[in-house]
């Protein structure tokens, strides 16, 4: 007596789409978790966390302008993910910034207390 290969194909009792042969469903999903295994899956295929390279309590300074202040990195907003909140440290007010206009401070202007110019940026990263 022969016995059929179906009852040990991977979709049997498990998929209703199962008809006798791999059905489409289960054949994307082994197709997208070996991709992801091999690590050529497309990048919305993995799953993303945090999208937020700030933690509470970091001191990040401002990219653009003359503002030479330490701020304290609060938190990412709510609403908009691309935002954060930030403010200068023991203060209560605080205000809402763009994260690509902050960056983490550096060693030497946590040191300094302030932002550093670019100028002197480069001269502390050579000494």
């Amino acid at each position: 007596m022969n016995k059929p290969n179906l009852p040990q194909h991977p979709c049997a009792n498990k998929c209703t789409d199962f008809k006798g042969e791999q059905c489409k469903t289960c054949l994307v999903q082994q197709i997208e978790k070996r991709e992801l295994e091999l690590g050529v899956a497309p990048d919305e295929a993995y799953v993303k966390t945090d999208t937020s390279d700030f933690l509470p309590d970091d001191v990040v300074v401002k990219i653009f302008g003359d503002d030479d202040t330490l701020y304290v990195f609060a938190m990412q907003s709510e609403i908009n993910p691309d935002y954060g909140y930030i403010g200068e440290p023991d203060a209560e007010q605080g205000e809402c910034i763009a994260l690509a206009d902050i960056r983490h401070a550096t060693v030497a202007e946590i040191q300094a207390k302030r932002r550093l110019t670019e100028a002197e940026q480069a001269l502390a990263e050579v000494s």
